[in-house]
């Protein structure tokens, strides 16, 4: 069994947006379903892999019940602020505070683990500042990895990483991801918009099940850096009738902008006649044998 959990599902307003009026965010902020609260997207392959590091991704993983300290592997698919922050990884250093400061009534404290960032050359150089202004007081323990397009990587005994190309930004050479773990394949393929041939005859390859889509001008007309719900429905179809998505896989909708994407239960019957799930913050996908 292999568990992939949606931390955040919003783009980079936020769903609702703090400083927008349109009708979506204020039926969100009314409405008492919390699957209209979206924070920044990201995703965890539970336990180990993190996708995406957020300025909010310590309460997104608070609200998924998932433990940050037993991540080992952190991808990065580009350097937006909303995908890459290194706010939360100055968190780290609460363990160390508080290994300098034992206290006998308190039980011994675990040792910070050692975290790989992967990613494109902005997202390393990001990282590498970062890591330079904290060397004088903090030790980390985190290292970096460049990764390149279509040149897979091994993430522990049980998981390989492929990075292909996201048509997303032009300053950068944004990511998307596939996960291989045991028998189980994941794509998880946010920001972008429609795939190049490239990407789709590297994902030929595989038989996946499950994907992740980003869907973030929702009934709005897509762009060259994000898709809708539109092109989601036929990115579903066209990877169903090529075989890179099996039959039976699940497809998931996410990344949504509150301006153009309805509130959850009118886009979860946009979306259930073509059998795609439209994702919250939350959202646990189980696969199994």
């Amino acid at each position: 069994m292999v568990r992939f959990v949606l931390l955040g599902t919003g783009s980079s307003d936020l769903y609702p947006s703090p400083w927008c009026g349109c009708d979506f965010c204020a039926f969100a902020k009314e409405e008492d379903d919390k699957r209209n609260w979206r924070n920044f997207s990201c995703a965890l392959l539970y336990p180990d892999v993190l996708i995406d590091c957020p300025p909010d991704l310590p309460h997104s993983a608070l609200k998924a019940n998932v433990e940050l300290y037993k991540v080992r592997h952190l991808l990065i698919t580009h350097s937006h602020h909303d995908h890459f922050s290194t706010d939360p990884l100055l968190l780290r250093r609460s363990v160390l505070w508080a290994k300098k400061t034992p206290h006998k009534d308190v039980l011994p404290l675990p040792d910070l683990q050692p975290l790989i960032v992967y990613g494109n050359a902005k997202v390393s150089e990001k990282c590498k500042a970062f890591l330079k202004e904290v060397s004088t007081k903090y030790d980390l323990q985190i290292e970096i990895q460049k990764l390149r397009p279509f040149e897979p990587a091994k993430l522990g005994e049980r998981t390989k990483v492929h990075p292909v190309k996201a048509e997303h930004c032009r300053d950068e050479e944004a990511l998307l991801f596939v996960l291989e773990r045991d028998e189980f394949s994941i794509f998880y393929a946010t920001d972008t918009g429609w795939l190049s041939e490239e990407t789709f005859d590297y994902l030929r390859q595989f038989s996946l099940d499950l994907v992740v889509a980003d869907a973030t001008f929702g009934l709005a007309p897509a762009t060259e850096e994000h898709m809708n719900l539109e092109q989601v429905r036929k990115l579903k179809e066209r990877m169903v009738n090529e075989g890179i998505l099996k039959e039976n896989g699940k497809f998931v909708a996410t990344h949504f902008s509150p301006h153009w994407t309805p509130k959850h239960n009118l886009l979860t019957k946009a979306l259930e006649e073509h059998n795609i799930i439209a994702g919250y913050d939350g959202l646990w996908l189980i696969l199994e044998s």
